[in-house]
C-alpha cells in the first residue's frame, strides 16, 4: 500500500502485538506470542497507558532473550521506542523534530488513542519507506525562538511523538523520554542521583 503524506501513522501499523510488564521472564512472554508480531514492554507495574510505555521488541528479539537466560525483557533487549499519536500523519512526523528520535535505532513506533491507550506498533521501516518514495516534501522552515517546530503541528495527543530510551550505563537503567535526539551531542540522563550522558548501548 502506498503510503502518502497524510496517512496516518495508524493505518500502516499493526494490531498484531501484545503488552508484557518489563519484569516479566523472556521464556513466559515468548510463550505467550502465538503469533503477534510485537511486545510492547511496559513498567513493571504493569501500566498499560502511553505512559507506561518502555520499550517494543520484535517477536525474534524475544524469542533470542527467552534462550539467554531468565533474565527480566526489559534488562536483555530493550531498544528505544518512539511513541507517537495514531493520528499523526507521516507528513507531520518527517516535518518535525519527531523524525530525529529514528537515529536512537528504534524498530517500532507505538501508537497511542486519544485516551492514551496503545492502539497499534509502527515498524520504522514504514517511515523510511515513506521518506524513500519520494512522497514527502519538506514544509519550509519558518525559523522562530525554538527553531521550525514553532509553527509546525501535529494532530493527537500533547507532548507526542516522544522517545522512551533506557539508559544502559552500569548501575541506572533509568528510562529517560526524549523529544528529539542529536547524536552528535547526546543529552545527560535524567537521573537525579547520578549525573552521566544518555547511554544508549550496553
Amino acid at each position: 500500500m502506498t503510503i502518502q503524506p497524510d496517512s496516518t501513522l495508524l493505518s500502516h501499523a499493526t494490531g498484531s502485538f501484545l503488552t508484557a510488564p518489563g519484569d516479566a521472564p523472556p521464556g513466559r512472554v515468548a510463550a505467550d506470542l502465538d503469533r503477534h508480531r510485537y511486545v510492547v514492554v511496559l513498567k513493571s507495574d504493569g501500566d498499560d497507558s502511553g505512559d507506561g510505555v518502555v520499550s517494543c521488541l520484535t517477536a525474534g528479539a524475544v524469542a533470542a532473550a527467552a534462550d539467554g537466560g531468565p533474565d527480566a525483557v526489559v534488562r536483555v533487549h530493550a531498544p528505544p521506542c518512539v511513541v507517537a499519536a495514531e493520528r499523526t500523519t507521516f507528513a507531520e512526523f518527517c516535518d518535525g523534530l519527531s523524525v530525529t528520535l529514528l537515529d536512537l535505532g528504534a524498530e517500532a513506533v507505538v501508537l497511542l488513542d486519544d485516551g492514551r491507550r496503545i492502539s497499534g506498533v509502527l515498524p520504522v521501516e514504514a517511515v523510511q519507506r515513506y521518506l524513500g518514495s519520494g512522497a514527502h516534501v519538506p514544509e519550509p522552515s519558518e525559523m522562530g525562538p525554538h527553531g521550525s517546530s514553532d509553527d509546525h503541528l501535529v494532530h493527537g495527543l500533547p507532548g507526542l511523538p516522544l522517545a522512551r530510551v533506557l539508559c544502559r550505563e552500569a548501575g541506572c537503567g533509568l528510562v529517560n523520554s526524549l523529544a528529539y535526539f542529536d547524536p552528535a551531542r547526546p543529552p545527560y540522563c535524567r537521573n537525579p542521583d547520578d549525573r552521566h550522558r544518555l547511554r544508549t548501548e550496553a
